[in-house]
């Protein structure tokens, strides 16, 4: 069992480095490349492998299946061009982190929708993030160029729709709906919302020849197709299986560290005091939040010690 669990970990740990270098790969990509063509080609590519690979899962199939699929895609869809827009504007790290705030917001949203009061530790977060990305934003590097206020801003929006996305998939796995499915229509979702979005927005500024690729651009969006979507949501998929809640949100809360670092070590980001303060405050927030410290189960057994101890001094 005990193997088994550490198999998950594993799978999660991969699935976060993937991630984790997403952000300054598709910072690249989409300074050459047209952003929603990227995305697009990334999630319609990993989403027909997916689809051919379980063809056979079809004939399960339901209109509910269906539709939560579409719906979870969406929210994707809708976080993912808040969060590329952002990155358009500052740098990878900053993206990264600010993103990981979703974490934070899941327990709220899960409140306003599903009435779960959110505990003292979801709180205690909120506020311990707030403070981390207000840090980050007022320590106005963006990079080379860009606008940083406004790159976290629409990051964080980013970051709202994929606390959306996290709240519609514990939703629908209530209801007992197939993992693979729901995945297969997400990706090919949001696959399809950016196909639209770069034909409406993109092909008529860039031209057909905005969308040629040359050799490097392709390696690098395959590796994003492959490596950082198909791959990292498979690992995810099975990797939650055998893990718990708890671990599962605080082994993938790193994605935001990995990204950093990699930020760091290629140059495109330069950590200052107040930034690097920021990001440490935010992961505390995350893992915080995710640790489901029991406040009042504590309080009783401080006090339960400190009287035991009363009583032997008298």
């Amino acid at each position: 069992m005990k193997k088994i669990n550490l198999f998950g970990q594993f799978l999660l740990f991969t699935a976060t480095l993937a991630w984790g270098t997403s952000f300054l790969i598709l910072k690249n990509t989409i300074e050459e490349v047209p952003a929603f063509y990227v995305i697009g080609l990334r999630f319609l590519f990993a989403g027909v492998v997916l689809l051919l690979v379980f063809i056979k899962r079809l004939k399960f199939l339901d209109k509910k299946t269906f539709f939560a699929g579409v719906v979870i895609g969406l929210s994707v869809a809708a976080a993912y061009i808040a969060q590329t827009l952002g990155l358009l504007q500052t740098t990878p790290g900053r993206n990264a982190f600010v993103t990981a705030s979703y974490c934070v917001m899941c327990p709220f949203l899960m409140w306003g929708i599903f009435k779960r009061k959110p505990n003292a530790n979801n709180i205690i977060s909120a506020v311990l993030c707030l403070v981390g990305i207000g840090m980050i934003s007022l320590s106005g590097d963006s990079g080379e160029s860009g606008n940083a206020l406004l790159g976290d801003a629409l990051t964080l929006i980013g970051a709202l729709f994929f606390a959306f996305q996290i709240v519609f998939i514990n939703k629908y796995q209530e209801q007992g709906l197939d993992n693979i499915l729901l995945l297969i229509f997400n990706l090919l979702t949001v696959g399809v919302v950016f196909a639209i979005c770069s034909l409406i927005f993109e092909l008529p500024k860039n031209g057909i020849s905005g969308y040629y690729l040359n050799s490097d651009q392709i390696i690098r969006i395959t590796y994003l197709a492959v490596i950082c979507t198909l791959y990292a949501q498979a690992a995810q998929l099975i990797g939650q299986k055998f893990t718990s809640p708890n671990q599962s949100a605080i082994i993938l809360s790193l994605e935001a560290v990995f990204g950093v670092l990699f930020s760091v070590f290629f140059g495109t980001e330069k950590l200052s005091l107040i930034l690097g303060i920021g990001f440490a405050i935010v992961f505390v927030a995350i893992l915080f939040s995710e640790l489901n410290i029991d406040f009042k189960k504590l309080f009783k057994k401080q006090k339960k010690s400190l009287d035991e101890t009363s009583i032997d001094k008298g």
